[in-house]
């Protein structure tokens, strides 16, 4: 008896301090970019590297929630920087909150209230031009 009395114990504040999204969703979420070989990804707001587009023409990476759109440039040698968004959504399964209101605070400071949608993205970046490639008359 005392053994179940000290497991609910223990599992009282466990439950009451989680919430709907803490069971059902992660902190982060993967984001699939296709794209040319050798196209290196990196956080615009920090300037760290992402990720990198590998040989199969395809990377994925882990990304941490946030309640706002993220923004990612691609970079390659010989091409010019493509800065894309990742759009940030409202998750839905947070509706099951208004069951344990305080757990809509909770998922509301950890970002797990919303989710990135869409996953996948194609990344289509636009050659450099050099000054070797410029035709130069004179008038």
């Amino acid at each position: 008896m005392k053994k179940h009395f000290i497991l609910l114990m223990m599992a009282i504040p466990v439950l009451g301090l989680s919430s709907c999204m803490s069971i059902f969703s992660s902190t982060q979420q993967p984001i699939t970019i296709t794209g040319e070989n050798g196209t290196k990804l990196y956080d615009a707001a920090n300037n760290v590297k992402l990720a990198e587009i590998k040989e199969g023409g395809s990377t994925t990476f882990r990304l941490k929630k946030k309640l706002s759109d993220r923004t990612v440039i691609a970079k390659k040698e010989g091409y010019k920087n493509t800065p894309f968004v990742i759009e940030s959504a409202f998750n839905a399964k947070a509706l099951w909150n208004i069951l344990f209101w305080p757990g809509f605070l909770i998922d509301l400071g950890t970002g797990k209230i919303n989710k990135y949608d869409p996953v996948i993205y194609n990344i289509e970046m636009e050659k450099e031009l050099l000054l070797s490639d410029k035709n130069f008359t004179k008038p």
